[in-house]
């Protein structure tokens, strides 16, 4: 098909007829026309098309319109997105994997800081005495379930201190529950020296007398210990040696003055000898180091003058602290005692019943009361004792006890002299010199 051209329009000529030249095209702006009409066809803007109509084609290529450059950059993200999370999730749990190592690391070693700081200062007062404090810190030491691990390294210190707050605090018997699996030997390696002393501790003091042999065992690692030779004392003066039972006593009270039980069986130990004395130093030294205490309190009742030792009744709002159980032990049966002596077995039964309860009835302080009521010749207490429930009948040290009771020399006697006042001695009887010549002159004169 032939397409006819129309008459071509000559363009404008000079004077001479000839044709002027026009500006000749620019190549880049005709070439960049087509592509700025598509552009604007497809919605560039008027800016973007000025843009290219001034400055042409952008060095990094063609312009492009805000919707093909969104598209652009998404396409690229959604290629690249899924390697960088994964990376930055990778290093995410690998900064907080360390950062948690490093927390937990210094938590462990701060709490183990804590935990033998606290065994220093529970060893400090188990030593000093305080069992206040050592009933506190030893909560602190073991925790809230108070259970026992046999791989702790502070065992032995916690064993010591359950059998302290025991037998001179609250005669608890979960107390001994949880320290009597470590008191006795494991196989055949014996027990260390602070569980032997816990194992003594606990025991009666015949128990002690039986096993004098093994607490001389350990007085190369306990000889600076105030407990060791307050056992040792309880141990000696129930063998009969008197003597060597009053170097331990000086010894324990050298070491421990603050001991305030030890300082109260002490001077109990004196009364007994008959040594009124020692027994006023030892009661000045409670009332001068803790005159509110039930130990300085009973000291004071019992050995300064006072006919018996009242139970402890504190009034409110006083500001004597609470009476340990095993101080109200030792309040009651002293209490029974002089009432038994005034002449009222009924009401010495009644106060001896209280001492026991107060000590839930545990076997090491029904056996040392027996042997205090059978060494005070109150036979009918002791025989009364042996019939309470708290009576460990299943016991060999307690059927020896029963066979004491059949020896000759064990008379009824209910009438024993105080702990605080010695024995009376019987005097001779001294007639009164003339008295019968007397008799003889008023006969003879009447």
């Amino acid at each position: 098909m032939v397409t006819t051209r129309g008459p071509s329009v000559p363009g404008p000529a000079n004077s001479n007829g000839r044709p002027i030249p026009g500006p000749v095209p620019d190549e880049s702006r005709t070439g960049s026309a087509p592509r700025v009409a598509a552009a604007a066809d497809q919605g560039d803007s008027g800016f973007d098309r000025q843009l290219a109509s001034l400055f042409g084609e952008s060095l990094f290529g063609p312009w492009l319109d805000p919707g093909q450059y969104l598209g652009a950059t998404r396409t690229t993200r959604r290629h690249g997105t899924p390697f960088r999370r994964l990376a930055l999730l990778v290093l995410v749990l690998g900064i907080g994997t360390a950062a948690g190592w490093i927390v937990r690391a210094g938590l462990v070693r701060r709490a183990g800081e804590e935990r033998e700081h606290t065994a220093h200062s529970l060893a400090s007062f188990l030593r000093e005495g305080e069992l206040d404090r050592v009933a506190q810190f030893l909560a602190l030491l073991c925790g809230p379930n108070a259970t026992l691990d046999a791989r702790d390294p502070h065992l032995d210190l916690i064993v010591r201190g359950e059998a302290a707050l025991y037998r001179y605090q609250d005669a608890d018997p979960a107390r001994l529950g949880r320290i009597r699996p470590y008191l006795s030997p494991v196989g055949t390696n014996p027990p260390s020296a602070p569980r032997t002393l816990a194992s003594l501790t606990v025991a009666s003091r015949q128990e002690r007398a039986a096993r004098l042999a093994e607490l001389e065992s350990i007085r190369p690692a306990l000889d600076r210990d105030p407990e060791f030779h307050y056992l040792l004392a309880t141990a000696l003066e129930r063998k009969g040696d008197v003597k060597a039972a009053r170097q331990a006593w000086e010894r324990a009270f050298e070491l421990g003055p603050l001991w305030l039980a030890h300082r109260y069986e002490q001077t109990w130990f004196e009364a007994r000898q008959g040594k009124p004395e020692s027994v006023s130093k030892l009661v000045g030294r409670l009332m001068s180091v803790a005159p509110e205490s039930a130990w300085a309190r009973l000291a004071s009742q019992q050995f300064a003058g006072a006919q018996a030792a009242k139970p402890d009744v504190s009034p409110e709002g006083s500001s004597a602290r609470p009476a340990p159980a095993v101080a109200l032990f030792h309040q009651n049966f002293a209490l029974a005692l002089a009432q038994v002596r005034a002449g009222d077995p009924v009401a010495g039964r009644r106060s001896l019943g209280q001492a026991i309860a107060a000590v839930n009835g545990q076997a090491p302080f029904v056996l040392d009361a027996f042997d205090w009521l059978l060494e005070a010749k109150a036979i009918g207490l002791a025989r009364d004792l042996t019939g309470f429930e708290a009576w460990p009948r299943h016991s060999d040290l307690a059927a020896a006890r029963l066979e004491q009771l059949a020896e000759p020399g064990n008379r009824l006697a209910e009438n024993p002299p105080a702990a605080s006042e010695p024995q009376a001695k019987p005097g001779k009887h001294v007639k009164r010199p003339g008295r019968g010549k007397s008799k003889a002159k008023a006969r003879h004169k009447r």
